[in-house]
């Protein structure tokens, strides 16, 4: 039997608001957890909820990911390795996958490699010259299905994303009281995750004569283009834009339908953390939400921009509390049972010792094109 991990070493390039982020941080809480020491290393981090980062070693080494410099970067970060190295290099995601590979040719470690989107596993090559690579983690059967079939030969494995579960939390009921019902959205603000058909989707609600109050949480790229699109559809005086996850958990609450209008989705961890809290969920029918939602049970789901529908979605929620409340407790009954943070670190340490079992087949290792993926 191989030895225990003890040490597990992750890397990222940036830790933002982000559902990749959020699995990465996850994992590393939940290993800790277990008294398995890691460290997180990061080129960046933005601020995120303390919640996210209680009990992670996060460090910071920006520069690690350029070019030239990178390697001159790298070179102290191994020299800090070399006396204690960790049983596991775990790279989240492409654009650090050669500093990793790097450090497990150097330190003797195997590394795993996890893919949260499409786009990403589909621009995944081999290549010939290293064995450190043995295994890739996919998010969903949709990101593993996008991956060409020339990596059969190494090690996949479809590890679903789970998020932390606070039961003990007094969390406020969905569409109750006095006030206006809240209809948001919350993750990286890019073309891709569909911010504009959601607000036009609000804006058929509202012009049904039902009133909302509209919240979309995060930041990035096409936050500019939305914020017009917003002023255009008449919306100013019914939305607010929170920048980025300061303060998920509360946003997440004050929303009383959350919705995930994505083009192309590798999973939803966002969704997950709302449905935890036990938030009623509408997405749109791509990639991995289909192996989480069960349209008209636990959660809605609508055609990828399709603003129609989406909206009716709303509108029947809002016309129906006790629809609402059913679909919320499926839901949140839903991630209990299949997507907690502590069956996805059983199952990735399972993958971990697996792989540093003595006398394993050498796999090639991997390389991959970088390019910004549309994360989880």
């Amino acid at each position: 039997m191989p030895d225990p991990v003890e040490r597990v070493l992750f890397l990222t390039h940036d830790l933002t608001f982000r559902g990749s982020s959020i699995l990465l941080l996850r994992q590393a809480q939940g290993m800790e957890a277990l008294g398995i020491e890691t460290i997180v290393l990061c080129t960046r981090m933005q601020k995120l909820e303390p919640g996210l980062t209680e009990h992670v070693n996060v460090i910071t080494v920006p520069g690690y990911g350029v070019p030239l410099w990178g390697r001159v970067v790298g070179r102290s970060v191994l020299s800090q390795l070399i006396d204690q190295p960790p049983d596991v290099i775990h790279v989240h995601g492409p654009a650090m996958l050669s500093q990793a590979l790097f450090l497990g040719r150097t330190l003797g470690r195997p590394v795993v490699l996890t893919l949260t989107d499409q786009t990403e596993a589909a621009r995944v090559v081999l290549s010939s010259g290293s064995d450190v690579c043995r295994a890739i983690i996919c998010v969903s059967e949709s990101v593993r299905a996008a991956l060409p079939p020339r990596l059969d030969q190494i090690e996949q494995r479809v590890i679903p994303p789970g998020v932390s579960l606070d039961q003990a939390a007094d969390h406020p009921p969905i569409l109750e009281g006095d006030r206006l019902p809240v209809v948001g959205i919350a993750g990286p603000l890019e073309v891709i995750k569909g911010g504009s058909f959601f607000l036009r989707a609000c804006h058929r609600v509202i012009d049904s004569g039902t009133e909302i109050r509209i919240v979309v949480v995060g930041s990035g790229p096409e936050e500019k283009n939305l914020r017009k699109l917003a002023t255009s559809l008449e919306l100013d005086d019914h939305i607010t834009f929170v920048d980025d996850g300061t303060a998920m958990t509360a946003y997440l609450t004050a929303i009383d339908i959350f919705c995930l209008p994505s083009l192309q989705q590798g999973f939803g961890v966002i969704m997950l953390e709302a449905m935890a809290l036990g938030r009623p969920a509408i997405a749109s029918g791509v990639g991995g939400v289909l192996s989480i939602l069960e349209d008209g049970q636990n959660g809605f789901v609508v055609p990828p921009s399709d603003s129609r529908v989406l909206a009716d979605r709303i509108l029947q929620l809002l016309g129906d509390h006790k629809l609402a409340a059913r679909i919320a407790i499926a839901g949140q009954n839903l991630v209990e049972d299949r997507f907690t943070k502590e069956r996805m670190v059983h199952d990735v340490l399972a993958l971990f010792a697996e792989i540093t079992e003595s006398g394993r087949q050498e796999p090639a290792t991997i390389s991959i094109e970088p390019r910004e993926g549309t994360g989880v």
